[in-house]
C-alpha cells in the first residue's frame, strides 16, 4: 500500500561553513549509501512520531563531475507520487550567507524526461522575521526550466518559465546569485532570468533543498559550491591556476602536467556527460593520449581536497 508523505523535518544539526565545495567524496567524510545523517544532511520524514525518514536518496558512484561520487535522488517506492516536490535531501548551513549577498551553484544531471517523470526542485530557504524562499529553480518533467519571479519575503513564490531547457543525461551547471536588488539565475554560465529582491529584512540562506515529487527519473547532484563558485575555464597554451594548482599544456594531445604544492593522491577524468574515462597517472603527469578529442574535467585529489579543472584533448 502506498503511503502519502506528510511533512519534512528541517531542524537538523549544522554544517561547518568552511566546507564550501561539496563533492560527496570520502576525503570530505562521505560514504556511499543513504545521505541521511552524513555531514548534517537529512532526508524527508513522514511526519509521524517518531518520524520515519526516506532512505533511498544516496551518495552514489554512478556518475560524477567533482571526483567519483554524487548525490543520487530517486523515487521512493514506499510512497506515492506527491502533489509538489518534497522528497529528497536537505542541507542546513550554520554560517549562512544573507539572501542579498550569496552565490550558490551545483551540477545536475537528470535521466528521464516524459509525462511520467519527476519535477526536480532546487531551493534555498531563508530565515528572517519569517521563513521564506531565497531562490527556487525547477527542472520540469517536460524539459522546461522554471524559476521564482518573486522571492523573499514570499513563502509561496511566483514561478515563471525561462527560455532555458534541459535534455536527459547531460550535466548542467546551475548558479544563483543574490544581490541587494536582484536574484540572478544562470544555467551553464548563461543568465536565464533576473528576479527582484523584495524583502527589507532578507534573513539568511539557511537551508538548501534538493527535492522531487516522486515520479520517475533520477537526478545526480555534484560540486555544490556556497560562496565559492568553482570557475571552469581554459587558457590556450598556458596553465590554469587556482589555489596554487595548475594544469598545462591546455589544450593537450598527450600529457597533462599538474603543478601543485601538495602530494597528488589520485586523479579521475570524466567526459562532459559525467562518465568516467581511463587515464594513467605517473607522478605529476597524466597520460591522456588514448582519450578521444573533446572537453573533459579532471578531478585532482590532494590533502587540501578535490580540485576540478577543465581541459581540452586535441
Amino acid at each position: 500500500m502506498k503511503k502519502t508523505l506528510l511533512s519534512m523535518l528541517v531542524g537538523f544539526s549544522s554544517l561547518t561553513f568552511a566546507q564550501q565545495l561539496i563533492s560527496f567524496e570520502a576525503s570530505e567524510g562521505y560514504n556511499t549509501g543513504n545521505i541521511y545523517g552524513q555531514n548534517s544532511w537529512i532526508t524527508t520524514s513522514n511526519g509521524a512520531t517518531p518520524p520515519v525518514y526516506i532512505s533511498n536518496q544516496v551518495v552514489s558512484s554512478d556518475f560524477a563531475t567533482g571526483g567519483s561520487r554524487s548525490l543520487k535522488l530517486v523515487k521512493e517506492a514506499d510512497y506515492g507520487s506527491q502533489t509538489s516536490p518534497v522528497m529528497g535531501g536537505f542541507l542546513n548551513l550554520s554560517s549562512a550567507p544573507t539572501a542579498t549577498n550569496f552565490t550558490v551553484s551545483f551540477d545536475v544531471r537528470i535521466t528521464d524526461q516524459s509525462a511520467s517523470s519527476s519535477d526536480f526542485l532546487f531551493r534555498g530557504v531563508t530565515t528572517g522575521t519569517t521563513s521564506s524562499i531565497a531562490y527556487y529553480i525547477t527542472f520540469r518533467y517536460n524539459g522546461a526550466i522554471s524559476v521564482a519571479n518573486i522571492v523573499a519575503p514570499a513563502t509561496t513564490p511566483t514561478v515563471v518559465a525561462t527560455t532555458a531547457t534541459w535534455v536527459p543525461n547531460t550535466w548542467y551547471r546551475v548558479k544563483v546569485v543574490g544581490t541587494a536588488t536582484n536574484l540572478l539565475y544562470y544555467v551553464d554560465n548563461v543568465l536565464v532570468y533576473t528576479a527582484s529582491q523584495l524583502s527589507a529584512t532578507p534573513g539568511n540562506v539557511n537551508r538548501m533543498d534538493f527535492v522531487h515529487d516522486n515520479y520517475l527519473g533520477t537526478a545526480y547532484i555534484d560540486r555544490i559550491a556556497i560562496n565559492n563558485e568553482a570557475v571552469l575555464s581554459t587558457n590556450d597554451n598556458s596553465a590554469i591556476t587556482k589555489n596554487k594548482l595548475s594544469i598545462s599544456p591546455n589544450p593537450t594531445s598527450n600529457i597533462l602536467n599538474i603543478k601543485t604544492d601538495s602530494k597528488i593522491n589520485a586523479v579521475s577524468v570524466v567526459d562532459m556527460t559525467g562518465r568516467k574515462v581511463n587515464v594513467k597517472l605517473q607522478g605529476n603527469q597524466v597520460d591522456v593520449r588514448e582519450l578521444p578529442v573533446g572537453n573533459y574535467l579532471i578531478n585532482i585529489d590532494t590533502k587540501d581536497g578535490v580540485s576540478t579543472e577543465k581541459f581540452i584533448k586535441k
